[in-house]
């Protein structure tokens, strides 16, 4: 006999193939793993060995469990989204705090940021583009944001690196959330952090760049209007040689730089992989 056995690991779901023998000598049954399928809502038949595929109960199992584990999942995440939207817009920092401490036994801060936090921040800033928030409802919302990531970032870190990031905006790009976030996330895991967000003038952080030598810069820009700030600072700062990483929700649906690294959809788990390929 075969079946399935599931299990929740930091919000996920993942599946076992499982067989059950019985034992004559100690007249009882016996279970060992036949494969470990991963993810569940990832599961499909050709997943399963062969030989199992058309056992009724795995077939109902991979066609089910998929569909409920998806739309729980997705609900879950709408849902938290939401109140974290509700709770930044009231300033209420205690619920926000709540949320953030129960995501994160679950799953961690790298998601927690990219899955919660920041569609949540996304949302409210289309809201005031929409003239249904004013600039008060926002600066609520922006602040009570930055207090919760300055508690994330006091937790304590994992072993330095030895590696040096610059973290930094265009002139007149004051959008700085997305920086503190990636301060404290590279912070947390083991990164030297020299934040000079937001909008610092370019000539400062050529200065910067010269004084400190950093392993890699980053550029983070959030609107559009700023794009062609971000393309001077960018060939200003090439003369020194360093790794640079462009990213942001400006770049989403265009690509001016050809020369540097780009990340189109902001990501902190994409960025830690960025950031391994380009100061290993």
């Amino acid at each position: 006999m075969v079946f399935v056995r599931s299990k929740i690991v930091k919000n996920e779901s993942y599946s076992y193939l499982v067989e059950s023998k019985w034992d004559s000598k100690g007249k009882t049954s016996r279970q060992q793993t036949v494969k470990y399928l991963g993810k569940t809502s990832d599961v499909t038949l050709e997943d399963i060995p062969s030989e199992y595929r058309n056992d009724p109960s795995i077939v109902s199992f991979v066609s089910s469990a998929q569909r409920f584990d998806t739309k729980k999942r997705e609900k879950y995440l709408m849902k938290t989204q939401q109140n974290m939207r509700k709770f930044l817009l009231g300033g209420d920092l205690k619920n926000v705090i709540s949320i953030y401490t129960d995501f994160v036994k679950q799953s961690s801060v790298t998601n927690f940021y990219d899955i919660i936090l920041r569609p949540a921040m996304y949302q409210i800033g289309e809201l005031w583009d929409a003239k249904k928030l004013d600039v008060g409802d926002e600066h609520i919302a922006s602040n009570t944001a930055m207090r919760l990531i300055e508690k994330i970032g006091a937790k304590p870190r994992i072993k330095n690196k030895g590696k040096t990031i610059l973290i930094c905006t265009p002139d007149g790009e004051y959008h700085a959330i997305p920086c503190y976030m990636m301060e404290t996330y590279l912070s947390l895991n083991g990164y030297n952090v020299i934040n000079l967000a937001p909008s610092a003038p370019s000539n400062s952080i050529m200065n910067h760049v010269l004084d400190k030598k950093p392993d890699l810069i980053l550029i983070s820009i959030t609107l559009k209007d700023h794009i062609k700030s971000c393309e001077r600072l960018v060939n200003n700062l090439k003369k020194f040689k360093i790794p640079i990483v462009v990213g942001g929700q400006a770049l989403q649906d265009e690509n001016p730089f050809h020369d540097v690294t780009v990340m189109n959809t902001p990501s902190l788990s994409e960025l830690s992989k960025m950031i391994k390929e380009e100061i290993r």
